[in-house]
């Protein structure tokens, strides 16, 4: 501790040092290197202490505070919890050193670059055959029989309006919701022989914690962001493994921080180190997507069933979907519905559509449309638009009901359930209810 000016004034010398450099590798403190943050006195422990948002205030970046080779910890309380708000010990006659990330100040400096050219103008073109593309919403299914990216395509001469070559021509006197689909339902020409498309990569589009993975993003630096991602860079640095995986999602989304798959992986890994279960799941995805490191369904698949063996309802719906789509693993319906089973009972609302999806194309199960609208409707019940155009196209097709099993054919019903998706973006959806439309 040190005195100033003013002798009552308290103070704790500090100076920043880079996290790179190694304890014993600190040479001695400089005058010119030396900040003074005040010290208060601790109504819990009557000792002087350093608020932690005095320090963040004087020091950027900050990882953790060190005593020449040792950590400086936050006061606890006899619970042993984290004393709020935060605070250390001051010490007196010492400069703390203060361990500060460099590498996100550069960051910080390239995500506002990010910010400058998103700002800038895009010239418009008018050449109909021009496509935006924009991020896929959540559980959105994408018209086109393309397999699955995380971006779908809209014809920016129509908003909304399918591609032409995604869609079943418009000549016919009436156009029918094929329920047999793969990547979501097809239309069926008049002489009821079903348009072939490639099978489906997600059945219903998943969520895990469920942000969309996809490319380069603009960080987003935002005060209130920029002070999670401070809480959440310090709490990980101090071994907490929640706050590790939310880190690495924070790289891996670019929110916060410039998109980077290695930062994540790197964290992702430091929780698994402590046997997170979420940890396992997000490198799991990662190699599944094919995101920083070489696309390997069966290294993810290993890594969802490390995670699923502990009860992680996420990766049991990513393991059915790897059986279901035939990666990494020989195509197993029967062994796709086990394990979406496992995550559907846990309420997990992309299992329970991709089980609607099983029983209504008749794969891995009989075809029920009955059970197919039971799973579609726990699924809806949560939101999910997936499986509310699901029951949209149960209803508009009227499957199966003189058989005693589906639901009768009803319009107004279908209509209903596409808007609910819809209103979610669901582009599959938009388009069916452009048909109904279209047909009257």
């Amino acid at each position: 501790m040190t005195q100033e000016d003013d002798p009552q004034e308290q103070v704790q010398a500090m100076r920043s040092v880079d996290v790179n450099l190694a304890p014993n590798a600190v040479l001695p403190a400089t005058p010119d290197e030396i900040y003074h943050v005040d010290t208060q006195l601790d109504p819990d422990t009557q000792k002087e202490v350093v608020l932690w948002d005095d320090i963040l205030q004087a020091f950027k970046n900050v990882v953790q505070v060190r005593n020449k080779t040792r950590v400086v910890p936050f006061l606890k309380g006899k619970d042993l919890r984290i004393l709020e708000p935060r605070r250390i010990a001051a010490i007196p006659y010492i400069v703390l050193d203060v361990v500060v990330d460099s590498s996100l100040m550069d960051k910080e400096v390239a995500s506002l670059q990010f910010q400058q050219l998103a700002l800038q103008p895009v010239p418009l073109q008018n050449d109909d055959s021009t496509i935006k593309v924009r991020a896929a919403p959540q559980n959105a299914t994408p018209v086109s029989s393309v397999t699955s990216t995380a971006i779908t395509t809209i014809d920016t001469s129509t908003p909304n309006a399918p591609s032409s070559s995604s869609l079943p021509s418009t000549a016919t006197s009436a156009v029918r919701r094929n329920p047999v689909y793969a990547r979501g339902p097809h239309a069926l020409l008049d002489d009821q022989t079903p348009v072939i498309k490639e099978p489906p990569t997600t059945p219903c589009p998943d969520n895990d914690n469920r942000s969309q993975l996809g490319g380069p993003q603009i960080a987003t630096t935002e005060a209130p962001i920029e002070k999670d991602m401070a809480q959440t860079s310090i709490s990980a640095s101090h071994g907490d493994k929640t706050a590790q995986v939310a880190l690495g999602d924070m790289y891996r989304d670019g929110k916060g921080v410039p998109q980077d798959f290695q930062a994540a992986m790197d964290w992702y890994l430091k929780a698994v180190a402590q046997g997170d279960a979420a940890g396992q799941q997000r490198v799991g995805r990662l190699y599944d997507n094919g995101f920083g490191v070489p696309q390997n369904y069966s290294m993810a698949m290993d890594w969802y069933l490390k995670a699923a063996n502990q009860g992680h309802t996420a990766s049991q719906y990513n393991i059915g979907l790897l059986y279901s789509n035939g990666q990494g693993v020989p195509q197993d319906y029967t062994q796709a519905m086990n394990w979406y089973l496992k995550a559907a009972n846990q309420g997990d609302g992309d299992a329970q559509c991709s089980i609607g999806l099983l029983y209504s194309n008749g794969q891995g199960v009989p075809q029920d449309y009955a059970q197919a609208m039971e799973w579609y409707l726990k699924a809806a019940d949560q939101g999910h638009s997936g499986a509310q155009c699901g029951i949209g196209i149960l209803y508009d097709n009227g499957l199966s009901y003189n058989h005693g099993q589906g639901v009768p054919q009803d319009y107004a019903q279908a209509m209903e359930w596409y808007l609910k998706a819809a209103n979610q973006e669901h582009a599959e959806s938009q388009h069916w209810i452009g048909i109904l439309y279209e047909n009257g």
